[in-house]
């Protein structure tokens, strides 16, 4: 059974009218990732999904408020000398979350976010 690692009650402040902006950034080398945001107002389909490192826009502070939206990662790091996985999450440049587990751990995690957007 794979390793779920879950990062709760995450808080992020934004203006109603700023853009807001998810980021994946790959720290350790050799990481193969998918990661989907849930964005509650839309549907399935329409969810914006980063293959590897990258960014999408998921709409304004305002539009994201209420409930929560939930980010999942399905990793795995191919590189054998590479003993550590570490991916950041970003919101607008800002990191969110910094996940990091020793491959010997698990090779192949589940990463689980759940953020609440607020007005700042």
């Amino acid at each position: 059974m794979r390793k779920l690692y879950s990062y709760k009650d995450l808080e992020v402040s934004v203006a109603d009218e700023t853009e807001v902006t998810f980021s994946v950034e790959l720290i350790s080398d050799g990481n193969i990732i998918s990661t989907t945001v849930n964005i509650p107002q839309l549907p399935p389909e329409e969810d914006p999904v980063i293959e590897d490192a990258g960014s999408a826009p998921i709409g304004k502070g305002k539009d994201l408020r209420g409930d929560t939206t939930v980010v999942f990662s399905d990793i795995i790091n191919l590189i054998p000398q590479e003993d550590t996985i570490e991916i950041h999450y970003k919101v607008n440049g800002q990191l969110v979350v910094a996940h990091k587990n020793p491959k010997s751990e698990e090779v192949r995690p589940l990463v689980l976010l759940l953020i609440k957007f607020t007005a700042s």
